[in-house]
């Protein structure tokens, strides 16, 4: 009998070598190696049933059952979403295991804490601390009653600290006025506390929650204002105003309160001018607890103290060798001793509601996965001039080409701007079937792609697929052959191609799409009919594809239509697109397609419209008015019509035809979305505003938010916090919960 070199031999080795020797055959050995695995899974079950009696090593369903024993309600957190794995049906070429994000909700570490929190119960650094666990955001908790207003008593408790007349002179405390570090006495307030109003009172505590993360770019190149030359830049490389963040910091002493350096949230000019060594500092200190700006020019660090800030709204230059920020604005400036710049660097932090579209968060499982087939090729772009690495994606791009274009992946592995003519012609690719390649940064960097022209795609090859990674596009795609998958992984995609502001201001004209398909090659053949366009957590601009495609299939991202239709046929302005399938995404524009197959969770901001409705779903979504779709379930304002003529006429009795028309018309002004922020380029970027309908806040199927940051589980954050508030909160004191962000 042959066996196998795995086989574990342990109680076959304990016998005695006589009896060994008389097994000639190996049937003993055979038996023993049976009872030898199973032996393992006992004691593997023993082992984690010791590991099940720890909070730290237990298993996800153990949980619970803990936090039963020290009497804490359970809490919702990652375990409890049910989000269909879309994305992991369909990308088994990726790195896994689980494609589905973090919500940064950790029942875990709430029933790990919970003898640590009652220890500290009631006191104001507990309480905040707790509200930064338990939601996953930054947070600072205020005593309200610190900041009213009232006569002292000269006598006794005497309260130096709280003057009632503010100190007018002092331009950074007055900023600071009516925010979450105001330092300003007030009037009492008697309104119960919320987000606006009834701060100030002896029973209210605040707590502020910052909701916006600030991610790090280290190395970027800074974009220039003009020709060679021009002393003016922005920090963003996509060259557009947008405010510079402070990173968030971890707290040196669990018994002290969060400062303004501990939470990530926009630079105050006046905190910036004051104190630039708070904010400024070396490349290398980003990744520890110092700065959040720097910037080099001509490869030398520009040191704190020739840096000034200055309100850059109308650009000047700074004398000699200084330069001038604007933290507000995001602008930089050159003194004249430094122009012309061969090169201006800069590293920053900008702010963003989620890790969506191309950014240096962490994204390791969403990485193609070098061992989905065999022989597979793996070209680095970087600019660090290595052996082996190429300094352009087109260089990485010939090198495939030379080789055979069979698979490979082309890997950029440092944050910097490419600006390339980048075109793929497939008419040669490799024979063997289903032939791919991916374009992608690697974990925790976002490299800018400036295409000089549109990223063209050439060749008829029906069974080649295209991947785009992790990067920051500024331009478009054109798919001028024929192909069978492109594919949007964490990547932007500019709405409207470009953003970046131009000296003299361009004239306006037409939106111009970002993915775009031919219908028919130059044969007159018929091109791209088993194409499927598949986005997850991306964002781009305007789509356009033949209606005879397969597939367009949107997951956890934005399409902005930058005033114009989302997603469209090429054959003509009213023709569509193919079928389409949107889960937890934002449409912004009109959606022309052949038929929803299925749609959850979606913000149509436009009409929709699909040829075909007799099959096909839209459920827990926002569909205007007038949009014809297949069934829709449970959906938006469809729902809020339908209560509110429900309770006119239980108010009023039978409507007329005129009235129900009025009271749905009232419905449809009142249930629609409303964003912090429409343009892209600005941190709140279509983030759904506090004073919008609760209906879209909490309108998806399991109560959090429609639309693409639907996976940020915002209501049930909220919700953790009120129940742990009501455990720990002293008695008669009263709290509120204001969004800074």
């Amino acid at each position: 009998m042959a066996f196998s070199n795995d086989l574990r031999d342990r109680l076959y080795g304990l016998l005695p070598a006589v009896i060994r020797e008389t097994d000639k055959t190996g049937e003993l050995r055979a038996l023993l190696a049976i009872i030898d695995r199973q032996a393992d899974l006992i004691e593997d079950d023993i082992r984690q049933l010791y590991e099940n009696a720890f909070i730290e090593t237990c298993e996800p369903w153990v949980v619970p059952y803990i936090g039963d024993l020290v009497g804490t309600t359970p809490l919702f957190d990652e375990s409890r979403v049910q989000d269909v794995d879309t994305a992991g049906e369909l990308f088994r070429t990726l790195t896994g295991p689980s494609l589905k994000p973090l919500i940064a909700l950790r029942g875990r570490a709430d029933v790990a804490r919970t003898i640590y929190y009652r220890r500290r119960k009631g006191t104001l650094p507990m309480l905040e601390e707790l509200a930064r666990d338990v939601t996953g955001w930054s947070a600072h908790a205020v005593e309200f009653f610190e900041l009213v207003g009232w006569t002292q008593w000269l006598r006794n408790h005497l309260r130096s600290h709280a003057l009632r007349t503010p100190d007018l002179r002092s331009v950074e405390r007055m900023d600071r006025l009516d925010g979450a570090f105001d330092e300003i006495l007030h009037t009492v307030d008697v309104r119960p506390p919320g987000q606006d109003e009834g701060w100030h009172n002896v029973p209210s505590i605040g707590f502020f929650l910052w909701r916006l993360g600030a991610h790090p770019l280290e190395r970027v190149a800074a974009r220039r204002l003009g020709a060679a030359g021009d002393f003016r830049y922005h920090f963003s490389p996509l060259g557009n105003d947008a405010p510079l963040f402070s990173r968030a910091r971890r707290e040196g002493d669990e018994a002290s309160l969060a400062t303004e350096l501990h939470v990530p949230q926009p630079i105050r000019p006046a905190r910036f001018f004051g104190h630039i060594e708070d904010f400024y500092g070396p490349f290398g200190a980003l990744a520890g607890d110092q700065a959040s700006v720097m910037v080099v020019v001509d490869g030398v660090a520009v040191p704190a103290g020739r840096v000034v800030c200055r309100n850059l709204s109308t650009w000047s230059a700074p004398s000699a060798d200084r330069i001038a920020i604007d933290p507000v604005r995001g602008r930089l400036a050159l003194g004249p001793d430094l122009v012309p710049a061969a090169s201006v660097e800069v590293a920053y932090h900008y702010g963003f509601p989620a890790d969506l579209g191309g950014g240096p968060y962490r994204r390791r499982a969403w990485l193609t996965s070098p061992t989905f087939t065999d022989n597979i090729q793996i070209l680095v772009v970087d600019g660090s001039g290595a052996p082996g690495s190429f300094p352009t994606i087109v260089a990485a791009r010939d090198q495939w080409a030379f080789d055979g274009k069979r698979n490979a992946i082309i890997r950029i592995r440092d944050s910097r701007t490419y600006a390339e003519a980048l075109t793929l012609d497939l008419s040669a690719v490799s024979p063997d079937p289903g032939t791919s390649l991916a374009i992608e940064a690697a974990d925790g960097v976002r490299p800018h792609l400036l295409l000089e022209g549109p990223l063209t795609v050439t060749g008829e090859r029906p069974d080649f697929a295209l991947t785009l990674g992790g990067v920051l596009i500024e331009g478009r795609i054109e798919i001028a052959g024929s192909l069978h998958r492109l594919r949007l992984l964490h990547t932007t995609l500019v709405p409207g191609e470009t953003i970046a502001e131009q000296d003299p201001p361009p004239v306006p004209a037409a939106p111009v799409p970002s993915i775009t398909a031919v219908a028919t090659l130059a044969t007159g053949a018929p091109a791209n009919t088993e194409l499927a366009v598949e986005l997850a957590f991306a964002i781009c601009g305007p789509i356009r594809l033949p209606g005879s495609a397969e597939a367009l299939v949107v997951l956890d991202s934005i399409i902005d239509g930058v005033g114009s239709d989302a997603v469209a046929g090429i054959d003509g302005p009213t023709a569509p697109g193919p079928s389409a399938r949107f889960e937890r995404s934002t449409l912004r524009g009109r959606t022309r397609v052949r038929q929803i197959d299925f749609a959850t969770e979606v913000i149509f901001d436009g009409l929709v419209t699909a040829e075909r409705v007799q099959t096909g779903c839209v459920r827990f979504s926002f569909v205007p008015a007038g949009s014809r779709t297949p069934r829709r379930y449970r959906c938006q304002p469809d729902l809020a019509e339908r209560r509110a003529l429900a309770v006119e006429e239980e108010r009023a009795g039978p409507l007329t035809p005129t009235q129900r028309n009025a009271v749905r018309s009232a419905a449809r002004r009142r249930v629609r979305p409303e964003y912090t922020s429409e343009v892209y380029g600005q941190p709140a970027y279509l983030q759904l505003a506090l004073t919008g309908p609760a209906e879209l806040a909490q309108g998806a199927a399991d109560g959090s938010e429609m639309g693409a940051y639907c996976h940020l589980k915002q209501p049930q954050r909220e919700a953790n916090l009120r129940v742990r508030l009501s455990e720990y909160l002293p008695f008669g004191l009263d709290y509120g919960l204001v969004r800074v962000t």
